[in-house]
Formats: C-alpha cells, structure tokens, sequence
C-alpha cells in the first residue's frame, strides 16, 4: 500500500509553497489520502479517519432543517467518497457535532459559526469552512452553495477532477483509505465567477455541472445582458403611441437599429423605471439595464446636453436602481451594466453603488487604452467587473492558438492584474471550444477563485494533463504546451498538424487505459476537425468551398457531443459566410434536424466513428503533413495597425502593384484600410464578372473591430458584366477597417485610391495568395537582425532599402521554402521592396503587411511606437 500525504494550508501564503507538492502526489491510483493541514509550517489540526479497508467511519450528516439542495448535495459527497474508497457511507440527519457535517453554518447552530459568516454582504455568500476535529468534519458554507463549494473543494484536494464537461473527463481515484487534517477557510476572490460561462446553445446541464464542481457557479448572480431591445418589445403599445421615446437617428425616431432610447425624455425613463420594478422580484439580485448592441444612439440636442452616451446610460441604470431599492426588499438589490462600445468611455457623473459596471476588454471607443478606462471609471463606480471575451467563435472556429480563454499566459497574467486594479465580477463570453481551451478554461476557475493560483500556472496544467492522461503524460504535455501556452511561435497548418497528429500517435503508444484511449480519441476527431477547417480555408472557387465545408461540418456534427467543437455556433458560421446550409433558416440561424437521428446528407449522420477510422486519421496525418524546422526564431507581431508613413518618416517611393494588372483580382481577398475622424468614405473602381460572367456578384464588406455586434460597418456589390462602377463604403467609426471581397473566382478589377492605406497581410497562419508579378513594399524595424519567412515560387526578389538585391528565389532550392536574409547595417528601419513577386510570400521575423507605397501601409502600433521614439 502506497502513502500519499496531501498538504492543504489556511493560509493562502502558505497554500502557494504546498500546491506543488499536492499536485505531485495525487498521480497514484490505488493511494492512502491523509490530507493534512499545516499553519506556518508548525503543527496540524486533529486528524480524521474518513475510510479505511473499504469501510466507512463517518456518515455523512445534515440538518433536520436542510434544504432539498444540500439534502441532494450530501447524498453525492457519500457516493463519491464511497467510489474512491470502496465503502458505503450513509447519510444521516444531526446537529453536525460529530460525522462529516454537509450544511450551512444557519442548519448547524450548536456549532456556533454564525460569527464567520455574513450571507448578507454579496462579496462573502460564497464562503466556507472546512476544519476536521476529534468526532468528523465540518464543510459548512454561508449559504447552500458555499456548501457545495466545500464539498467539491475536499474531493479536489482527494484527487477527484471534473477537468471538461463530459463524463469522460471526470478524474476518480480509487483510495484505500481517507485520512482528514484541516482548518481552511475559503473565500473567493471575484464574488461572479462566469469566466468563462456556458455558451449559446450549448449543453447548460453540462456546463453548470461543471461550473459546479470547479466552484465557478456564484450564489450572487449579476445580469447584465442586453436589454434595450426586450423593454421595447414588452412595452410595444407604450412606444407605438410615443415614437419620441425612440432615439432620434438621422433625423428619425427608431431609425438605425431601431432599438435606442431617447434618454433625456422623463417619460421614457419613467417607463424603463416601472418596467424594472416589474420585473425584479424577492429572489432576484439583480436586473440589467445595459443596451442593445450596435450604435445608432439619440442625436437630439436635449440627449447631447445631458452628457455622453456613457453618461446617459449610467443616469437610467442610477434611477433603476433607485427605484427597485425602494420597493422595501430584505436585500440589496442591483443594476448590472457594461462599460462597452459606445459607452465604454468613462462617464462624468457618479455610479450608484447598486449599480454593478464590467468593463469590456473589447470593443473600447474613445481611444482608451484598458487601463485608462479602469482609471476612469474605478473613482466613479462601487463595484466594478469584467467583461471578457474567453471565446467567441467568430473570431476562433474554435481552431487552436486562437482565442483568449484558451491562451494560458493571457489568463495568468491579466486575471490578477484585473484583480489587483479592483475588479470582483467576471462575465466572460466563450464556446464549446473544449478541444482548444479546455486547459485555459479549467485553469480560469482556480485562478478566480484564487489569484495566487496564476503563479502556479504549470503546476496546474501539469495536474491537468497527468490526470488526464497518466502514462501518456509527456506526449500530451508536449500537445497542450504547444496549443495552450506556446501561443507565439508562429507555425504553419501542416506544421501544427504534424505535431497534433504526432504527440497523439506516441501518447496512443505509451498506454492502453480505456478511458484515457477515450479522451485520446476525443482529441485526435479534434485534431481532424482542426484539418479540415484549413482545407475549408484554403479552398478556392465556390464548388470546391461547398465541398470542403460540407466535410467539414459532417465531421463536427458526429463529434458533437464531445464539446470539442461548437457545432451550432458552427452552423451560424457558416450560413453568414454565404454557405447553403442545410435546414430551415431562422433567427437564430440554428440547426434544426428534427429528431434524434435525422441525417441531412450529405451535411450530418448519426454513425458514430469506429477505432479503425480514428487510427486511420492520426496514420494519414502522419503521412501528410511534416514538421518544419525554421532556420531563424520568428517573431509575433499584432493586427492593431496604425498608419506608418508620417510617424517613421518613411520616404516617398514610386507605387507599386497588387500583380500584373494591378486590379486584377480572383476569388476571396482582404485588405486593412484606414478612415481619419473626417470619416472620408473609402472609394473603389470596381468591375466585375470578367471571365464567365455566372458566378454571382463581387461582394464587398467593410468591417470595423469597433462594431461590437461584428457585422460589416456597409457592404457593396458589383454586377458581372465587366461594367466599370464606382462603389463607396462608409463607417461610423475612425480607425482601423478591414475590407472583405469575394466574386466566385470569376476576376474582379479594382482600381485603389493611390494615397489611402491599403495593406495586406501574408504571413503562415494568414497566406496573401495575390497575382504574380506584383511589387509591394513592406518594413524591417530597427535593430532587426533577419529578414525570414517562406516562399512559395522562385520568381521573386527582395530588395533593401537602398534597392540592392539581397535575395532572388532562384536561389532557393527547389524554388520554394524558408529564406533569412540578415539584414545589412543600416538596413533596419527602413522600407524593403518584395520584386516581382510569384507565388505566395510569408513574413515572419518582421511585419507581415505589405503596401504599394509608404502612404498605403499600415504597421502594428507597438512597431511604430518602439521605432518613432
């Protein structure tokens, strides 16, 4: 029989230096547990036999006055203490002196804690004791989820894991005996702990299961979702009989989005103050008064002398919140807001303390940085939170390396420091992302219940990976280190398959554990969906897209329920991109395939997938893709670009072309741009349909990362009938814009301003497959040591800035492949011209934007801060 000692401290000072040695130890499957508490190193609490030889020697006990949930909540602490140890324990009703006390300190009064607790203070309802003593253990809570939170904390501390939301993630250990020594008060550090939270449409019995187990669920629940919208749909007949209640757009009442107030009418507060009243009730702690999404706010002058569309916001929620404190509650009630889009920037007026603000970490106007928004806003409000973005699948496609949620040195870093600058609620949107972000989720709930646990990052996703894998450990801590830290090195799509498909394959070698073959066969259809999303990426022409989306799509149905990828968000995804889906289109743009086992051929099947074809995907993975050793380290570079020109004093160059003919374009294409504050509307020449003239019409779209419901900002579209038209795309925002187009391949002609920024981005997760002979110009930062980056043709050349050839791709052999150019002194901070350009060009160890001339660039804003200086 093997000994295993777990330390668990009171003090958090302490908890850190002894974490370690906990994760160490809990790798034995059949283990004695004493888990032992120690204060400053120096002594421990009375000692507590809980099971031993398959025997159980403390039932499991609660009140006579316990409610259903902590009736249910200590019948499943005796089923779990009774898997690990083999012993029936039973559970019975007491005063809590003596056996394994399940309750709040309320249904144990003879133990006298009501001194510790204060359920009526929000930030201390989830707190909770754990301490053994001669006669048992006492998990006592404020309320019946800090209970539950201590029940799951002492099954943790045994070596229980609930690390994804399926069963077959669940971690039991099997213990011959259980051994308790603990005083451990616990008290978390974000009061609202839904970082992440369950995502649309996803399994909500799941997701609460797990937010459950890792003490993620909060007894306080904040709302704060987008109201503005459902206030007008409740009250139809009040806004119909009074159009001025609408925000005046454009010289009309409801127009734009039709969903905005006019704030400054007293009559419309009036109406939004009785509709709350309405609406929050006893048990209710909070109610939401945050917007609709999207602009179009109240231009009347009467609204612009209140104050700024943050000001007006925070007015509404302060008489909200007012107004349900008046209603003569036992409790506190509050006003959950964001500080978002258009009212992100700080406000001039105070926040009622009921008030509740999360500020985004996205979609910030005004030109704040995220820290002068905390400065704004902290001396103003009460209570602040966050608003996160762990996931969104527009963003991601839950593809790994992508999103923040899954990124383990993002949340390490930031989640204390949000703390530390006095952020106590987190309301972080995610998705079914399992497969890439399972680490960075399951090491968010230990981080925001307890800060300290960020400097235990590795430990964590070492826990993680051992449980999950046990022999397979180093194949699988290679796997996860690569898609949930190493999050820098730039890798291209067959190099990153190589190395899934590769740690698989010798992590399916080292063991032959049932349920770890099953989470290994979870990851490789994972593995193989990331495969089929590239080659949905680079399809080109409409026949050859539908195809590859249909498999692509097929494949994340069958693996649905494995959580790996978000096969509704999936769908949306996909019927947004123009891809004929199957299924009824609704407003919610989600799968409808009636009954359980409805196939829409060839997009869905309920035919589970067999071994062999598992094998069969890892075998030819193997088989297909190489990994590649670059000859230089790459660098990372952001996609927040400024203009370059002035700040760097680059020089004027003659222009270049995007190819042969300059605006000669095929199939999908993308390009940054840049609208000053004149908002001067982006102008294009376009002609299209100049090869068969039966592909549909060129679309264009302009986006802007400051429209937070992610929508194009205008669109366009061009005929194929080879007619040259003038289109103009306009936006409400300043800054940075993304220009999308797509014409079925059928060759569309631009011609481009020749003083607007019009960049490109080529690089190996993001290839620019422009026409061939093409001259553009990209920047080599100063004190860059090598210019590097992969070919694809041999037909190029590189030119420095003074237009010496330093390279010429006839030299590459084979004529495709990496090249590192060190870069001649006095070379850095200047202009580089790629000449006569074939094939496809991908930058690594400098910016990978390229332009016709100096004006047309655009450059990461951290380049051109670091080089202007």
């Amino acid at each position: 029989m093997s000994l295993l000692n777990a330390v668990i401290c009171m003090r958090r000072e302490v908890w850190v230096g002894f974490m370690f040695f906990v994760s160490a130890l809990f790798v034995s499957v059949n283990a004695s547990a004493e888990v032992v508490f120690v204060e400053n190193g120096v002594g421990r609490a009375p000692a507590v036999l809980l099971a031993d030889e398959g025997e159980s020697v403390h039932p499991v006990v609660i009140s006579a006055e316990a409610s259903p949930e902590v009736e249910e909540l200590a019948g499943e602490l005796a089923d779990y203490l009774g898997k690990m140890s083999g012993a029936e324990f039973s559970v019975h009703r007491g005063d809590g002196t003596s056996g394994i006390a399940v309750g709040t300190y309320a249904d144990f009064p003879e133990l006298g804690f009501e001194g510790m607790f204060d359920p009526d203070d929000l930030t201390r309802r989830d707190e909770y004791l754990m301490r053994s003593h001669d006669e048992g253990l006492y998990l006592i809570g404020a309320s019946d989820l800090a209970a539950q939170h201590a029940v799951w904390d002492l099954l943790h501390r045994l070596g229980h894991r609930q690390l994804l939301p399926t069963d077959t993630w669940e971690i039991v250990p099997e213990l011959d005996a259980i051994r308790v020594s603990v005083d451990d008060f616990e008290s978390p550090d974000f009061v609202n702990r839904m970082g992440p939270r369950s995502a649309p449409w996803s399994d909500r019995e799941l997701w609460s299961r797990w937010r459950n187990r890792n003490r993620i669920t909060s007894s306080f629940t904040l709302r704060t979702g987008h109201v503005y919208g459902r206030i007008i749909r409740r009250n139809r007949q009040a806004f119909e009989d009074n159009p001025e209640f609408f925000a005046l757009v454009d010289g009309e009442r409801g127009g734009g989005r039709g969903d905005k107030f006019c704030i400054s009418n007293d009559a419309l507060r009036e109406l939004v103050v009785e509709d709350a009243v309405n609406r929050i009730g006893p048990d209710d702690d909070s109610i939401s008064m945050d917007p609709s999404d999207g602009a179009s706010w109240c231009e009347c002058d009467e609204c612009a002398e209140m104050g700024s569309v943050t000001d007006r916001v925070v007015i509404l929620s302060n008489e909200v919140a007012e107004a349900i404190n008046d209603l003569g509650f036992d409790e506190e009630k509050y006003v959950g807001i964001y500080g978002y889009a258009s009212h992100s920037p700080p406000p001039s007026v105070d926040v009622h303390p009921n008030v509740i603000v999360s500020l985004a970490t996205a979609f910030i106007r005004g030109g704040y940085t995220f820290d002068e928004m905390i400065d704004g806003w902290s001396p103003r409000t009460r209570f602040m939170g966050i608003r996160g973005y762990h996931d969104v699948h527009t963003w991601s496609q839950a593809m790994p390396r992508r999103a923040r949620g899954g990124n383990i040195n993002y949340l390490k870093r930031n989640i204390p420091y949000w703390h530390e600058r006095g952020a106590r609620f987190m309301n972080s949107e995610a998705s079914d992302s399992w497969g890439a972000n399972g680490p960075g989720f399951y090491f968010s709930g230990r981080v925001l219940w307890d800060v300290d646990e960020a400097g235990r990052a590795e430990e964590i996703v070492d826990d993680f990976v051992e449980k999950a894998f046990g022999e397979a450990y180093e194949p699988m801590r290679e796997f996860y280190h690569m898609i949930a830290e190493d999050y820098d090195t730039v890798r291209t799509s067959d190099d990153l398959l190589a190395r899934m498909y590769g740690h698989l394959a010798e992590a399916r070698a080292l063991t032959d554990d049932p349920d770890v073959m099953t989470r290994l066969d979870e990851l490789t259809l994972y593995t193989r969906y990331v495969e089929l999303r590239f080659k949905f990426g680079d399809a080109g022409g409409d026949e050859a897209r539908l195809e590859a989306a249909q498999n692509m799509f097929r494949h994340a149905y069958r693996m649905r329920d494995t959580l790996m990828v978000h096969i509704q968000a999936l769908y949306r995804w996909l019927r947004r991109r123009g891809i004929d889906m199957p299924g009824e289109a609704n407003p919610g743009n989600r799968l409808t395939v009636g009954s359980e086992g409805t196939d829409f051929e060839p997009w869905t099947t309920t035919e589970p997938f067999s071994e062999e074809e598992i094998a069969g995907f890892i075998e030819a993975g193997l088989e297909n893709y190489e990994k590649l050793v670059m000859p230089f380290e790459p660098v990372s570079f952001s996609e927040d670009l400024v203009p370059a020109a002035d700040a760097l004093d680059l020089p004027e160059v003659s222009t270049g072309r995007f190819g042969r003919s300059d605006s000669c374009f095929r199939g999908r294409h993308r390009m940054f741009t840049w609208f000053e504050p004149d908002g001067e509307a982006l102008r294009l020449e376009v002609s299209a349909g100049h090869i068969w003239q039966n592909r549909g019409d060129a679309e264009f779209e302009l986006h802007s990362p400051q429209e937070e419901t992610m929508e194009p900002v205008d669109t366009a579209s061009v005929p194929p009938d080879e007619e040259t038209r003038e289109i103009v795309l306009g936006s409400p925002y300043e800054g940075l814009h993304e220009l999308k187009w797509s014409d079925g391949h059928d060759r569309t002609d631009i011609v481009f301003p020749d003083d607007r920024a019009m960049t490109v981005r080529s690089c190996m997760e993001r290839p620019a497959r422009l026409r061939n002979n093409r001259h553009l110009y990209f920047y080599v930062p100063k004190g860059t040591e090598t210019v590097g980056g992969y070919t694809t043709h041999r037909r190029t050349r590189i030119l420095d800035g003074d237009g010496n050839r330093v390279l010429d791709f006839g030299d590459v052999e084979g004529g495709e492949g990496y090249f590192n150019i060190p870069v001649p002194e006095g070379q850095d901070g200047r202009l580089w011209k790629h000449e006569r350009g074939y094939g496809t060009l991908m930058l690594m160890t400098v910016p990978p934007y390229f332009a016709r001339n100096e004006r047309g660039l655009l450059l990461p804003r951290e380049v051109v801060e670091a080089d202007s200086e």
